[in-house]
């Protein structure tokens, strides 16, 4: 995969965050680490951009309902009810 080197600007904390992910050994580097999170969040836009496509933008309440339950920790998606 072809690569480029960009200049970015991110909170002190988010720096901080990648840094300790390369440290314990959980991310190789702070560029693998952010872009996984590039990756990561373009897959949630394009799931997002799916769902709507078939029923329509998601409203205040459903968005509310997701953030509780994902707040809450009962996101899990192996939990079944």
């Amino acid at each position: 995969m072809a690569t480029e080197k960009i200049t970015v600007t991110v909170p002190a904390e988010v720096l901080e965050s990648a840094r300790a992910a390369v440290a314990s050994g959980a991310a190789p580097s702070v560029s693998a680490y952010v872009s996984e999170a590039v990756r990561d969040r373009a897959a949630r836009d394009r799931l997002v951009a799916a769902v709507e496509s078939r029923w329509g933008p998601f409203d205040d309440e459903a968005t509310d309902w997701a953030r509780r339950i994902f707040e809450s920790g009962d996101g899990d998606s192996r939990r079944t009810r």
